[in-house]
């Protein structure tokens, strides 16, 4: 009969070390994720209808910022171990998924794969 035996030791400052980097970590991505979010509505030329002055995006663009509505509807809250990134804009999601009527401009879904990426290269570091 084979049989093992494992301990393992509770270091509780090692242990508080990896949760206090867990949650930096979360509140990080969630700071980079709304940044992201923002950066791509206020930046880049848009190349849809233009309306008098302003250039409307066209579809598979990040929305063009009109008003800035949309960019201060992008907001964060933190509680113990978890952040949350939300958009209080009611029409945020017929730009994201598009209508019946007007095609998709995406902006919440690119920034989540940026963020995923910059989650993944941030925990590579940690972990060395």
């Amino acid at each position: 009969m084979v049989s093992a035996n494992i301990q393992i030791k509770l270091n509780k400052a090692e242990l508080t070390k990896i949760i206090n980097q867990a949650e930096n970590l979360v509140y990080d991505g969630s700071v980079y994720m709304a940044e992201e979010m923002k950066k791509s509505i206020a930046s880049g030329a848009k190349s849809g209808k233009k309306y008098g002055n302003h250039t409307s995006s066209a579809p598979g663009q990040s929305p063009a910022n009109w008003t800035g509505k949309l960019l201060r509807s992008i907001k964060i809250q933190k509680t113990k171990g978890m952040a949350f990134v939300y958009i209080t804009a009611k029409y945020a999601e017929f730009l994201e998924f598009g209508t019946s009527k007007m095609r998709a401009r995406p902006f919440i879904i690119p920034a989540f794969i940026k963020t995923k990426k910059y989650i993944q290269d941030k925990l590579k570091r940690i972990a060395r």
